[in-house]
């Protein structure tokens, strides 16, 4: 094959380069999707090769199918890894959080108005004697729901099967500080 004119190496190259683009593109994403190609849906390259290239219509030809090509959507498996039934549980879940911090920071300002307590975290100690106590209690867990929402979307099964963790325990740490601030508040000296 010899070319004649550099516009004919650059029209046979651009030709082979559509070619590979489009073979890549329609390859599979998973080797399991794979499938036989019919003789039909064939892509014709090597008679735009071949043959001299002096106009674009011809360039077309060789990177278009025979036949046309379905489109589908890949499955994004996120997608379709939560349930009705999860997400009540999630949402269950994040309800208790947040009614046990909101106990955790009433319990904080009765500790401290008995005299006998004190906040421990210092994070929380700006704010714990005055009514903002309650919105900033309400940061982590609303960093633990999305930990957690992004948990039972994981590819990992570890993740997903354990997704619920992070609320229950976020859950369980502001229900056992509240209990322990009202004992400190109920304090006889």
């Amino acid at each position: 094959m010899e070319l004649r004119t550099p516009y004919q190496a650059l029209a046979t190259a651009v030709a082979l380069a559509a070619s590979a683009t489009l073979a890549v593109a329609q390859a599979p994403e998973h080797p399991a999707q794979s499938r036989t190609i019919q003789p039909s849906e064939q892509v014709i390259v090597a008679s735009a090769a071949s043959e001299s290239l002096h106009s674009l219509p011809s360039i077309e030809a060789a990177i278009l199918p025979v036949a046309p090509q379905p489109v589908t959507r890949p499955v994004n498996r996120s997608e379709a890894a939560t349930n009705p039934r999860e997400l009540k549980i999630w949402t269950g879940l994040m309800l208790a959080e947040h009614s046990a911090a909101i106990f955790d920071a009433w319990s904080t300002r009765e500790s401290l108005r008995s005299g006998n307590g004190y906040e421990r975290n210092p994070l929380m100690r700006p704010f714990a004697n005055s009514a903002a106590i309650y919105p900033m209690l309400q940061v982590m867990p609303v960093g633990f729901d999305l930990v957690s929402r992004r948990m039972m979307r994981s590819h990992n099964r570890l993740f997903r099967n354990t997704w619920w963790l992070p609320q229950a325990a976020s859950a369980a740490a502001s229900l056992w500080c509240g209990s322990r601030n009202i004992r400190v508040a109920n304090l006889r000296h």
